[in-house]
């Protein structure tokens, strides 16, 4: 397992990378590397990750190699350097694209101050409990399910065509919630995802596949098409 300063990368994503199809465009949906503590009561946008953070997200550019196909980010710093490290890593002349349905404000926020007031009510567990399992939209955010759909159907139709692995580096919440409503389960705080952790999607003849940790889930594609009411 690779290993630096005491943080490792996932073995659960190792795992399902080596496991995903080399005969399919494979999309990625990863947790930035390692950071600092937020500041308490603050977004903290600015903070960086941490050398360690960088060493790890080398370490699986190296993994990927020339499976690396596309690199895509939250504008937001510390994911765009987890891209860079996982680039250079890696050996692949990529261009990093950035996407604000990744981050700032990410695809589930439809307006960033009225949706801030959220965190800052509810805290950050109980937001993330509601986009992973509430039924209806929170002030200033998207209606959950279909912004998940709508993101994994960018995503798809980002990647497809190119065989290998299209990285989409955000934030845990965008994972978190994203898998637990392609899925259909429950995520508690421990199903949430490390740093560096993330989720893998790709096409086949069966439907769309979802696979995060040790679960897989097949989903009908019918339920990734675009939601007309969801503006981007």
């Amino acid at each position: 397992m690779t290993k630096a300063h005491g943080w490792e990368i996932p073995a659960s994503l190792l795992s399902n990378l080596e496991q995903s199809p080399v005969d399919q465009p494979v999309a990625l949906l990863l947790r930035h590397s390692v950071r600092d503590e937020l500041p308490p009561g603050e977004a903290g946008n600015q903070v960086p990750i941490t050398d360690a953070g960088k060493d790890i997200a080398l370490k699986l550019g190296q993994k990927l190699g020339a499976r690396l196909r596309s690199l895509h980010s939250s504008p937001l710093p510390r994911c765009i350097q987890t891209a860079e490290a996982l680039r250079f890593g890696s050996g692949v002349d990529a261009r990093i694209a950035k996407s604000r349905l990744l981050g700032d404000p990410g695809v589930y926020v439809l307006d960033g101050s009225l949706a801030w007031r959220n965190w800052e009510t509810l805290g950050h567990e109980e937001v993330m409990r509601h986009l992973v399992a509430g039924k209806d939209a929170l002030p200033g955010m998207a209606q959950p399910d279909e912004a998940a759909r709508f993101l994994v159907q960018s995503m798809l139709s980002s990647a497809d065509g190119e065989l290998g692995i299209h990285v989409f580096v955000t934030h845990d919440v965008l994972v978190t919630t994203t898998v637990a409503r392609l899925q259909g389960v429950q995520h508690e705080p421990a199903d949430w995802p490390l740093f560096l952790e993330g989720a893998l999607f790709w096409r086949s003849k069966l439907g769309v596949h979802v696979v995060y940790r040790d679960s897989a889930h097949l989903v009908a594609p019918s339920i990734l098409v675009p939601s007309s009411e969801l503006h981007r």
